[in-house]
């Protein structure tokens, strides 16, 4: 790591699901050797799952709850205690006080600090060894064997995410669907969550020179 402001590039080696040697790539050291920050993680996946909650849960307050409006007896004279309605939230069938309503969970978060989250995420995996670089995802056959047999040489994982630069392909998707420890994204849809379930990153060069994009692309305010 070198001063404030400044970033180290980081050089990986490329490979493929067949374990041949494709070369290098450099990656971007603004991108993927930023100093982790475990405050802007925790912010950002908070940020996440709050938005994802559909807060759709209602109950009903005494003027939605069905039944009569009359007063269910006497004020006085009875010996019971005093009622104006069997609506009420101590009746079986009754309201509800004070009830969740449908609403957004959503919490506000500056396009700067999610954008930071996500490459300190990929920064980390690189750190870790955990980030591989493929010339492309391609396979012989939509077999899961294929994956498999790769997984299988894979050392300390246990789950995986392939992320493709563009439209998953077809015998990937296929090779993959039935294995619970590997899930695929485009490279559109690469979050901080997402890369936090998975100890292993794959990405194809197609997909780091997306995100790297991404992460270039100005903010619209």
């Amino acid at each position: 790591m070198l001063s404030a402001g400044q970033y180290q590039d980081l050089v990986i080696p490329v490979t493929n699901f067949q374990n041949e040697d494709k070369g290098f790539m450099v990656l971007t050291g603004d991108v993927f050797d930023v100093p982790i920050r475990k405050d802007i993680i925790h912010h950002v996946v908070r940020w996440q799952l709050a938005k994802r909650q559909q807060g759709t849960h209602s109950t009903k307050t005494i003027s939605e709850v069905s039944g009569t409006g009359r007063k269910p007896w006497n004020q006085k004279g009875t010996g019971r205690a005093r009622h104006g309605t069997l609506r009420g939230p101590q009746f079986r069938g009754g309201c509800v006080m004070h009830g969740p309503k449908p609403r957004s969970h959503a919490i506000n978060m500056n396009k700067q600090v999610r954008r930071l989250g996500l490459k300190i995420a990929l920064s980390a995996r690189a750190a870790e060894g955990k980030l591989l670089v493929f010339d492309d995802m391609a396979l012989p056959t939509h077999k899961t064997k294929n994956i498999v047999n790769y997984y299988n040489q894979m050392e300390n994982t246990k789950k995986v995410l392939v992320v493709e630069g563009g439209p998953v392909d077809e015998k990937l998707k296929l090779a993959t669907q039935n294995l619970h420890y590997v899930n695929i994204l485009p490279s559109i849809g690469l979050n901080v969550y997402s890369i936090l379930l998975h100890d292993t990153l794959v990405m194809s060069r197609d997909a780091v020179n997306k995100i790297i994009e991404r992460m270039y692309t100005p903010i619209n305010r």
